[in-house]
């Protein structure tokens, strides 16, 4: 992918593209004809000059657009209609043959395949289905469209050289060439790429699951792909359990509040509403999520699901109001336009059964834990909060990868309060995110920034490298399947290398590949003078020094420099005496090593030949180093890009950053979500939190008045002593922070011991006419202090839609990590409307959190009550 598509300048501008929005033209261009304008439009009926209407279309400009969804659109309206709209046909013949024009002579279309142009592109397939089959295209025009995909097939799929795996990018693309092979059956170019096509397939019917599990604007798009190459590929009628569960599984991700959280896109809701009622069928609830309502219209008529229809009808309408009321007439109108073919056959939606549950990804064969849902019913309005849960996250998910345990979404009554952030960080990825989790940092740095800070010479810490993050990295270990191509810096699989690559080893990602290989590690030093203790492993097998001690270590331990122009120098070696640059010093954990250099001259670290072999889960889960003075990977390898401080190079290929990254590994047994009457609850805990071992559990409770109640315990291990921990709670501001000299905004102003925070709901739904108001409210125990960070975090919640810049609100508490002590936080999120003030709300709030760590919160008449062993009760 280009990386330009991938900035969030470019989401903001496809999305406002993706809205249809008119755009000034030229007064001497042909698109200045009322003909010629906004395609498809909501009805072609009543269209007198259909001919002259169609020759506009055809000699158009090609449009700005990802694909042909709309066009796709239009094709399923029509025949869903009953072939009735008869005007439509020569308005998608004319699109068609803008196809044929821009193919050219020599029947070319780059394009065609390739890129974000291969979007929706099954759409184009099936329009020529339609008009084969209605005798609207000579002999020759097909021949000519049959010789445009033979070269789009030729010139667009480079076996060796594309992308292998189940996500966006390969499925999205593949979507129309799967259909295309049922048409060209004859091609030249069929067997090798139905043998791709099924390539594909295997990877993600082997693992049960697609590497991309977030949903807009990646899920849509992915889906839509799947159902095109399921359908070239026969896989309906021989795989539809697994087609049926996998839908199922991302229809979890949806709910009836008519706002929508999602990490990396614009998902805001759509204010104009005559424009959604006028055009239904190309209606976007969401702004820049087209492909969305279309995906469940085509997976709801394919398994006549009421669920998957209820689906589509929340993402083009927005979904009806608690118990409907007040649903205008327009409502029901543009429903019934957008969904006659369903009420033709008795088919109405319904939302989904099922409250609070653990959903998980390949369901069917790994089941692997992925989210935690806390909502009584799927209902428009109610109560609804989910939270992150997958502890193998990486660049696939197009999200950031320190991210588990976070407050994914929280709406309630049409509103949302809280919805996470992406990957477009203020920085690039793998960087901490200290987003709706529990935050540990070291305290020399700023709380709660999300970007890697500085901590100057003269304070020991520990850099701390969660090895669960290599096995799927970019650069990560080889294992039975999978095999890391130094030629293409990517990975092929060992049984077919021929075939494509993947961004990672895909076995790492189901905890297929947890045996690991240590042969090497090399670091570099940032700052002219590097105190370091030995390197070691640690986790539940206890502490592994990789040497015993400074005056034994061996000779694969070298230290080098290289001055500007000139090659490498060995400075020292295990087993050498002391020198100029290298003495031997106590440190806070024992003897340790200093290094002193020469200012503006660089210099690298490294021990090779280590080979150990061990169970990253379970028996060292992280590489530790006591180091004074700031270290890098040295940029090279994907994930620290230079500059960011503690990573460490491993096996001379793994580049992954360790400074304060959180990591963590998920206690599946753990794991609850309960409910009684419309209270909700949950529970995860995490070993291996920040440090080899630390504990990390959050209890939550959503009840049915909409109160989320959480319960964080953290207990600390030695390599965190003295650092800080507490909530973060992700709030949008009130305004636009402009802070001139901070281009990060920092910290704001607030009463460090102010134990609340107030904030407007990030977004609302169409039917909710009174904008609401969160106040967080954090148990003010001794020795806890409070606080704001501004800062720019992803494109779906710092800008918005319009190109207005907003930094979030991160509001947190945190105190001093006491080794060997279990602390415990209490928050409290109160939704409330404007006619009350944060003042009002705070009365009637009370906690408490006893020495056993008991919390209870009383909210107005309601009171709940949690225990570190999870038993819990609501009283009103």
């Amino acid at each position: 992918m280009n990386p330009s598509m991938t900035s969030p300048t470019f989401w903001v501008v496809s999305s406002l593209l993706s809205a249809r929005i008119a755009l000034p033209l030229c007064a001497a261009d042909p698109l200045t004809s009322d003909l010629a304008r906004d395609h498809p439009r909501p009805s072609y009926h009543q269209v007198e000059e259909i001919q002259a209407m169609a020759e506009a279309v055809r000699t158009r400009p090609f449009s700005i657009h990802r694909g042909a969804w709309e066009w796709d659109r239009l094709l399923t309206r029509y025949l869903d209609g009953g072939r009735t709209e008869t005007n439509a046909l020569p308005i998608l013949e004319a699109y068609f043959q803008s196809i044929l024009d821009r193919g050219g002579a020599e029947g070319r279309y780059p394009t065609f395949f390739s890129g974000h142009g291969a979007w929706g592109s099954g759409g184009r397939l099936r329009i020529y289905q339609e008009l084969v089959r209605q005798n609207r295209l000579t002999p020759a025009q097909q021949q000519q469209f049959k010789n445009i995909i033979g070269e789009a097939l030729e010139h667009s799929f480079d076996y060796p050289r594309i992308e292998r795996s189940a996500n966006n990018r390969p499925f999205g693309m593949n979507g129309g060439p799967a259909i295309a092979l049922t048409l060209f059956p004859d091609l030249p170019q069929a067997p090798p790429h139905r043998r791709w096509l099924e390539a594909l397939w295997r990877e993600l019917k082997e693992y049960g699951d697609t590497t991309e599990a977030n949903y807009f604007p990646y899920g849509p798009i992915y889906l839509d792909g799947l159902l095109d190459m399921a359908e070239g590929l026969g896989k309906f009628e021989t795989e539809g359990d697994f087609l049926s569960s996998h839908a199922n599984r991302y229809l979890d991700y949806i709910h009836g509040g008519g706002v929508r959280g999602n990490p990396n896109s614009a998902s805001w809701v759509t204010r104009d509403r005559s424009r959604v009622y006028s055009d239904p069928w190309n209606s976007a609830y969401y702004n820049g999520t087209h492909p969305d309502a279309h995906v469940w219209y085509r997976l709801a008529k394919r398994f006549r699901s009421p669920e998957f229809l209820w689906a589509s009808e929340q993402a083009s309408l927005g979904g009806r109001p608690p118990h409907h009321r007040d649903l205008p007439e327009e409502y029901l109108e543009a429903y019934r336009q957008r969904y006659a073919w369903f009420d033709s056959k008795g088919i109405n939606p319904r939302p989904p059964k099922g409250g609070t549950k653990i959903g998980y990804l390949s369901p069917l064969k790994h089941r692997v834990p992925e989210r935690l849902f806390l909502t009584p019913n799927r209902e428009s309005g109610q109560p609804f909060a989910s939270f992150y849960l997958y502890d193998r996250n990486n660049n696939y998910m197009h999200y950031n990868d320190d991210v588990m345990g976070q407050l994914y979404e929280y709406a309630f009554d049409g509103s949302k309060f809280l919805h996470t952030s992406g990957k477009y960080n203020s920085n690039v990825m793998k960087t901490p995110a200290s987003y709706d989790a529990l935050w540990v940092q070291h305290p020399a740095t700023d709380f709660a920034t999300g970007r890697a800070g500085e901590i100057p010479l003269g304070t020991w810490k520990t850099a701390s490298m969660p090895l669960q993050g290599l096995l799927n990295h970019r650069r990560g270990p080889d294992s039975p399947r999978w095999k890391f191509d130094a030629s293409i810096g990517l990975f092929r699989r060992r049984d077919d290398p021929h075939r494509g690559y993947a961004h990672g080893n895909m076995d790492g990602y189901w905890y297929l590949n947890d045996d690991f290989r240590l042969e090497s590690m090399k670091w570099d030093m940032i700052d002219p003078v590097l105190e370091m203790g030995i390197p070691r492993l640690s986790g539940p097998k206890g502490d592994l020094p990789l040497f015993d001690a400074w005056t034994e270590a061996p000779e694969q331990f070298t230290i080098t420099t290289q001055p500007e122009g000139e090659r490498p120098q060995l400075v020292w070696k295990g087993g050498d005496p002391p020198n100029s640059v290298v003495a031997f010093i106590d440190g806070p954990q024992g003897q340790a090593l200093r290094i002193t250099g020469k200012i503006g001259q660089p210099y690298s670290i490294r021990l090779e030949a280590i080979g150990l072999t061990f169970n990253v889960s379970e028996d060292y889960t992280r590489l530790l180093l006591d180091h004074n003075g700031r270290i890098t990977s040295g940029g090279e390898g994907f994930g620290t890009r230079g500059g960011h401080q503690a990573g460490f190079l491993v096996n001379k290929r793994m580049a992954y950053l360790t400074y304060d990254t959180r990591g963590g590994i998920l206690e599946r047994p753990s794991l609850r979500a309960e409910q009684r009457g419309n209270d909700s609850f949950g529970q995860f805990r995490y070993r291996s939190y920040a440090g080899p071992r630390s504990f990390w559990t959050r209890q939550t409770l959503l009840t049915q008045e909409g109160y989320l109640i959480v319960r964080d315990s953290f207990s600390a291990d030695e390599t965190l002593r003295g650092y800080l921990a507490g909530p973060c709670w992700l709030l949008r501001p009130e305004e636009n922070w402009k802070e001139d000299g901070r281009p990060d905004r920092g910290p704001l102003e607030h009463d460090p011991k102010r134990n609340w925070f107030e904030a407007p709901a990030w977004d609302h739904a169409w039917w909710q006419t009174r904008p609401k108001r969160i106040l967080v409210w954090i148990h003010p125990a001794p020795e806890t202090t409070f606080g704001i960070t501004a800062h720019a975090t992803s494109a779906d919640i710092s800008r918005q839609m319009g190109f207005e810049d907003y930094p979030t609100q991160n509001s947190h508490a945190k105190s001093r990590v006491r080794t060997g002590e279990t602390m415990d936080f209490l928050s409290v999120l109160v939704p409330f409307d404007p006619s009350r003030t944060a003042t009002d709300v705070i009365k009637g709030i009370t906690t408490t959190v006893n020495p056993a760590g008991d919390c209870q919160a009383t909210i107005g008449s309601v009171t709940v009550s949690i225990n570190r062993s999870g038993d819990w009760a609501t009283r009103r």
